[in-house]
């Protein structure tokens, strides 16, 4: 299964994309701020497991930059 993440400003846009895909026959789920981090700092966990080489400082300053986007 593939999947798409799109964002949207206001609440009436999330509805409409979430009505679409409804009746497109597709499934939607709508992600909260935390969630979103938490998918963000799961791929930066991923990412970085192989190397074995990150800096604690950079791997905070980079998940508080997240939250500024």
């Amino acid at each position: 299964m593939r999947s798409i993440i799109i964002h949207a400003e206001n609440k009436k846009d999330i509805s409409l994309l979430k009505e679409l895909s409804k009746k497109m026959g597709l499934s939607a789920q709508i992600l909260s701020v935390d969630e979103k981090e938490d998918i963000n700092l799961a791929q930066i966990m991923k990412q970085n497991k192989e190397s074995d080489n990150l800096i604690q400082e950079e791997a905070v300053a980079y998940y508080h930059s997240l939250s500024k986007k």
